[in-house]
């Protein structure tokens, strides 16, 4: 933190802002967790949730080519976006400098909860660095990494349930999750409610692409424009609204704090790291296209698949092309529960 409250990462500018076949191929997933699920039982740690792991909520779905993880979540979990979650993984470390978190103290802390945890590629990297501590990683979805520190337990979760873990977290983490809650204010009560007093929250996510030079009628606005009107029709907007200050704080949380970090799209940086950090996200950003628009689109407007598939293509060429200036604002927003809260 420097003298007049501007954070440096590597490079990057930050500022503080006060705010504002399906059948068998299920069958098979459902086998492999449950699988996974009974070797993490026999390990020292058991599952963390009292919630039991029900064939239901590992149901799959295969729709317009891409496979999601029930009928309604709109980010598919196939391999496709596995591979962009985990180069997504990659530019929030160079964003970072190479650290996991703006928590402050990380090594003090004991029990972790990575909500919405995906391929898990965070949680790995917290039990990999944090050897002490204990790991839960959640998700809706069927993911069981190989490879994983005997202090990271993946568990299947609906976070927008009751949540019953039976001991409170020193830290819970949430990254990349906008447009997956209508309420947000109740996912917010129950990680305060699980969390230990003087814990920390950390929620994560970035705007929209900001072109300097892009006008309306650009592929890269018609895009954006349709797929936060198919959000907000389905009643999950997209965008960073529920990273508001006041949404923390009405549940209870205090010290709220904002640090956002632009990252490049593109190589157009003269700064080889902002480079390096632009041409990954470039990759993510193109790969994504139509990971966040395809099921919004086709559901919410009615949009034919070859519609959406269209200008995806449209926007990638735009996006391609190079902008100089070309960004996305990432928000990290940190807040903590009270020493004297219950």
């Amino acid at each position: 933190m420097t003298e007049d409250g501007t954070n440096e990462a590597e490079g990057i500018s930050a500022i503080e802002v006060d705010d504002e076949d399906e059948d068998a191929d299920n069958q098979s997933e459902i086998s492999r967790v449950s699988s996974a699920s009974s070797r993490h039982s026999t390990s020292e740690r058991s599952q963390d949730s009292t919630k039991s792991l029900t064939e239901s909520i590992l149901i799959q779905s295969c729709e317009n080519g891409r496979r999601y993880c029930n009928e309604t979540y709109f980010m598919p979990n196939d391999d496709t976006e596995q591979t962009r979650l985990s180069i997504l993984h990659q530019v929030y470390l160079m964003l970072l400098g190479g650290e996991l978190t703006t928590v402050p103290s990380p090594r003090r802390i004991q029990r972790v909860l990575d909500v919405g945890t995906g391929p898990g590629d965070w949680a790995i990297a917290m039990g990999e660095k944090y050897t002490s501590a204990e790991v839960t990683a959640t998700d809706i979805s069927v993911f069981q990494p190989t490879d994983v520190p005997l202090n990271v337990l993946f568990q299947v979760d609906d976070v927008t349930e009751e949540w019953t873990f039976t001991e409170a977290f020193d830290f819970i983490h949430i990254r990349n999750l906008s447009g997956a809650f209508s309420d947000w204010t109740s996912i917010y009560r129950e990680a305060f409610k699980h969390l230990k007093p003087g814990g920390y929250i950390e929620v994560i996510d970035f705007e929209s692409i900001q072109m300097p030079k892009s006008s309306s009628n650009s592929y890269v606005s018609i895009f954006a424009g349709a797929v936060q009107a198919a959000a907000d029709k389905a009643g999950t907007p997209l965008g960073v609204g529920h990273l508001k200050r006041s949404l923390l704080e009405e549940v209870g949380f205090k010290s709220v704090r904002t640090t956002v970090l632009d990252a490049p799209i593109g190589t157009w940086s003269k700064d080889p790291k902002k480079q390096s950090t632009g041409k990954m996200w470039l990759i993510s950003v193109l790969e994504g296209l139509e990971s966040m628009s395809l099921r919004l689109l086709t559901r919410q407007m009615n949009w034919k698949v070859e519609e959406v598939r269209g200008l995806c293509e449209k926007v990638k060429a735009e996006l391609v092309g190079g902008q100089t200036g070309a960004k996305t604002p990432f928000h990290f927003v940190v807040a903590r529960k009270p020493m004297n809260a219950v």
